[in-house]
């Protein structure tokens, strides 16, 4: 009786994420293999959604747009937050609450409503970013409406075209990049901020008595000790960023110059509920979802060996 004990308080948690996770998973793999636009009649299809969408060139640009989002998203939040996050560690610092609430702030705020913040500032007659370039000389910049790759536009003067998948994401797709580093700082702030406080302070003395300066304690010390951590918002940054939505149907509701904005989700979005194929979308979020899994056990296989767990 004692042994099953475990297993009688672990099954309602059980039973619900079967539920809510395990049920649906199922489901949706079940309505891929089939052809579905909500009519009363589903025709059986096998694997036919699986292969249009291997073969179908618009779907691995949507996954090339979700690089670039990654890419662009990940280090800079990584980065950014832990620069914040040592700047806020000093609990002496007056008014240290406030500043951790004033960059926690996007975390809370709604994707929607930051969406819109976002529109109006970057908008090509109304935008503040265009008014301030416009006051120095500048042309104002199509920011929403532009589909030209934001690395490509450094080689015009070359004279130089890049392969598409060199030529970074489009500067619409860029602007929804810079929203995105904004909300995730916050969130890694804090998580780093955690990690710093519990590290014990006799690190850094003995490390003070043996000469060494604050570069070489940041490096040899902090970093290396905070690697769990960093590897931790690798992981919720990486498969969030997969997930991104919200600020594209605001800011390009009809995704972006030449679909330059249409990455996974959005494009799945659109299949389901624009194009009622019911069927295909099933079948696109069902290899969005193993191309994640494959993702995350890649970085747990490969990054986890370097994380420091003392």
């Amino acid at each position: 009786m004692k042994k099953a004990i475990p297993y009688i308080f672990i099954a309602p948690a059980a039973a619900i994420i079967g539920f809510f996770f395990l049920y649906p998973l199922i489901y949706s793999f079940a309505i891929s293999l089939f052809e579905w636009d909500l009519s009363p009649t589903m025709t059986f299809v096998g694997f036919r959604n699986y292969a249009q969408i291997l073969s179908s060139g618009e779907f691995w640009d949507s996954m090339l747009y979700t690089a670039y989002y990654i890419l662009g998203v990940l280090p800079f939040s990584l980065l950014i937050g832990f620069l914040f996050a040592n700047l806020l560690n000093d609990s002496t610092m007056k008014g240290i609450g406030f500043f951790r609430m004033i960059y926690f702030l996007p975390v809370v705020t709604s994707p929607i409503a930051a969406g819109m913040g976002f529109s109006f500032l970057f908008s090509t007659e109304l935008g503040y970013v265009n008014h301030i370039i416009g006051s120095f000389g500048g042309e104002y910049v199509n920011w929403l409406t532009n589909p030209e790759g934001i690395v490509q536009i450094l080689f015009n003067w070359t004279g130089i075209q890049l392969p598409k998948v060199l030529q970074g994401p489009s500067v619409a797709l860029f602007v929804i990049i810079l929203m995105g580093i904004w909300q995730n700082i916050g969130y890694a702030m804090v998580v780093y901020l955690a990690g710093l406080q519990n590290i014990p302070p006799t690190y850094y003395e003995a490390a003070a008595l043996s000469g060494a300066n604050k570069f070489q304690m940041l490096r040899k010390i902090t970093v290396p000790l905070l690697s769990p951590t960093t590897f931790f918002l690798l992981i919720m940054f990486s498969i969030s960023s997969f997930q991104v939505f919200g600020p594209i149907m605001v800011m390009t509701p009809d995704g972006g110059p030449l679909n330059t904005t249409s990455v996974v989700v959005f494009r799945l979005y659109r299949e389901a509920f624009s194009y009622y194929r019911f069927g295909y979308a099933a079948a696109m979020a069902f290899v969005l979802f193993l191309f994640v899994i494959s993702l995350t056990a890649f970085q747990v296989k490969t990054i986890e060996r370097t994380v420091h767990y003392d």
